[in-house]
């Protein structure tokens, strides 16, 4: 396996394929869409035209579709195997291309620019080394009136985070001030989690602490050692998601993990 930049299309299209099943299993993928889709509805039922910054798998297309019918759905990734993922799900959005830290990005995009009424980036920003100028390109691509939801992880970085690209992780009032510098006034901010997505966040931590040091163990193999983290991991999201998905219902909106935000430009 070649080594590449962690912010580049190659490293994510590979940890697609290498991890992209883990977010089927996942409850904290499963209830991060359903929070943002609560506050769509709350802040967005009238969107016209959506866009989905990072949209993977295409799975809150899907939900986002649903919630607010009559809305255009938008997709967009730096990685092209999400992208095609994406587009087997769903062969109705379109879907295309985005690198938020593109030198020319206006002239790159200019029939994005200022076309959504309502943006989602959700656990995008933590992978980008300069994510100051990624929350403003998210700002170029707000409609004047339009109404932004941004999802980025809290707490301690894990081993498996650091191997899927994580740059760092954030406290509410770490997004706040980062949107805020960007030109969004921000709205609402969630801390969202307390108590079971944090259990499950700490196991998540253990269980990469064990299995994610045998990839150097194996350098003259890393494809096996990439796939036994795989494997473990899954094992690992699988046994602690089907106990406490539904459990995740009863998460408070203060003292957890997963940090979301609803904003706006500023006035």
């Amino acid at each position: 396996m070649v080594e590449v930049a962690s912010d580049s299309q190659a490293f994510y299209d590979q940890m697609w394929k290498d991890y992209g099943h883990l977010d089927a299993v996942s409850p904290a993928a499963f209830h991060r869409r359903r929070v943002v889709v609560q506050l769509a509805k709350r802040y967005a039922a009238h969107a016209r035209a959506i866009l989905d910054v990072g949209c993977g798998q295409g799975e809150l297309l899907r939900e986002l579709s649903d919630a607010i019918p009559g809305a255009t759905v938008n997709g967009a990734d730096l990685s092209e195997q999400s992208l095609v993922d994406s587009r087997r799900r769903n062969p109705t959005f379109e879907l295309f291309e985005l690198n938020l830290t593109l030198p020319h990005f206006a002239q790159q995009y200019p029939e994005r620019l200022a076309a959504f009424d309502f943006l989602v980036c959700t656990e995008v920003l933590e992978h980008v080394p300069d994510h100051e100028l990624a929350a403003r390109r998210l700002l170029d691509l707000l409609s004047p009136s339009g109404v932004a939801i941004v999802t980025v992880p809290g707490g301690k970085m894990s081993a498996f985070d650091k191997v899927i690209g994580h740059q760092r992780h954030y406290t509410p009032k770490d997004l706040e001030t980062l949107l805020s510098r960007a030109g969004f006034e921000v709205l609402e901010t969630l801390a969202w989690g307390f108590p079971f997505h944090s259990f499950y966040r700490t196991a998540v931590r253990v269980a990469s602490g064990f299995t994610v040091p045998g990839q150097a163990k194996q350098k003259n193999d890393p494809g096996a050692a990439t796939g036994m983290v795989s494997k473990l991991l899954g094992s690992a999201y699988s046994v602690f998601g089907k106990a406490l998905k539904p459990l995740f219902y009863l998460n408070a909106s203060r003292w957890g993990e997963q940090t979301i935000a609803v904003a706006r430009r500023k006035p």
